[in-house]
This record gives structure tokens, C-alpha cells and sequence, in this order.
């Protein structure tokens, strides 16, 4: 099989899986997390020598970041998921880095205080934070979608729509921040209720 993907499904790599399914590629998953120092074997670090995943190797050519990944993978398999123009590859691009700079950050402040940390070193005081800074980029987001007729790029699901809405499906156990975005809300639901989604959710 000439597309392997490392990582597992609760981490980033949840998004090149995703991908993948979509695209329906064939690939071979090389199920790896970050516990126990599997990702810092001489093995993997010739695959990602960063150490992190997800990362992947399509018959030899090895790629890291799961942003970079998921365009590379629209660009060759994924058809209509992959821009058509230069124009609608600028805005694959913006919203693939915009969420990754403004919302990434705090919507993994409140996963972590909500749901991923032992409970004694949860803070709420921490996930109010969060929501209140993710106020702004989720209007530019709202608005966006509105514009869109539902969707980020081209008026149809696309990597564009893929990246930014898997990073925002971390965001299930603060629900609180979505309640003033309701088309967001409805688009997360949508987005990640896809059949190519749930399958990746299994990995």
C-alpha cells in the first residue's frame, strides 16, 4: 500500500484520516501516539524527524503537519475536495493557517480543562478564557459561512472546510462556546457527522 498515515485518531492526525476517507485512497494506518516515546524511535523520526504526529509517507515522499498534509492529500486524490483555482488555493490556504494561529490554541485550553487533564488540574477560570478569546475569530468565521452559503471555499465541502472544522470538533465539551454561532454550529454538526468523519472517529 503506497499511502501510510501515522497517528492516531485522538490526536491531529484525526484530520489526515479524515482526508483519506474522503478521498477514499487506500492507505495503510501505522496506529502511533505520543505515549511511551513511540514517537521518538530512530524509526519514526525518519519519517517525522520532529517527533510529532500525524505524519505520512505516500511511497516515500514523507510529509509532516497536518495542515500541509491534508492539502497535499486534496491536491492528488481528493478531486473536488482540492481547489480548483489559484483563488479558491489562497483560501484553502487562509483558513487552514487562520485556524491553526487564532482559534487552535484556545480551543485546546478548554478540551484540556475540560475533558483531558485529571481533574484537579482542570481550571475553569482557564476555559472561560478560552471561550471569551475565541469570541472575535468565530464571528470572522460565522460571517464567513454565511457568505458561503454553508461553506468556507467555492460554495462546496472542501479541504477548506475539512481542517478548519475538525480543529473545531474539540471543541464538544465547552458546547457553550458555540450557543452564539449558530451557523457555525450547525456547519461543525454537518461537517464532522460525514460518513468519511465517523470512520476516521474509529481509527
Amino acid at each position: 500500500m503506497a499511502l501510510k498515515i501515522y497517528g492516531v485518531a485522538q490526536s491531529r492526525a484525526y484530520r489526515a484520516l479524515w482526508m483519506a476517507e474522503e478521498c477514499g485512497v487506500p492507505y495503510e494506518h501505522v496506529k502511533i501516539s505520543t505515549q511511551g516515546g513511540a514517537t521518538r524511535t530512530p524509526e519514526f523520526l525518519a519519517v517525522n524527524p520532529n517527533g510529532h504526529i500525524p505524519a505520512i509517507d505516500d511511497n516515500g515522499r514523507k510529509l509532516w503537519e497536518s495542515m500541509a498534509i491534508n492539502l497535499y492529500l486534496a491536491k492528488k486524490y481528493g478531486k473536488d475536495l482540492a481547489p480548483r483555482t489559484v483563488e479558491e488555493e489562497g483560501q484553502a490556504l487562509q483558513w487552514s493557517f487562520w485556524v491553526m494561529t487564532e482559534c487552535e490554541k484556545h480551543i485546546l485550553q478548554a478540551l484540556f480543562h475540560r475533558a483531558m487533564l485529571p481533574p484537579d488540574k482542570r481550571d475553569e477560570k482557564v476555559v472561560a478564557a478560552s471561550v471569551e478569546a475565541l469570541k472575535a475569530p468565530m464571528q470572522v468565521l460565522e460571517d464567513a459561512l454565511k457568505k458561503g452559503n454553508g461553506h468556507l471555499v467555492g460554495g462546496r465541502f472542501t479541504v477548506a472546510d475539512l481542517n478548519v472544522a475538525a480543529v473545531f470538533s474539540w471543541l464538544r465539551p465547552a458546547k457553550e462556546a458555540l450557543e452564539p454561532f449558530p451557523v457555525i454550529s450547525a456547519w461543525v454538526r454537518e461537517c464532522n457527522g460525514r460518513p468519511a468523519a465517523k470512520a476516521a472517529q474509529g481509527k
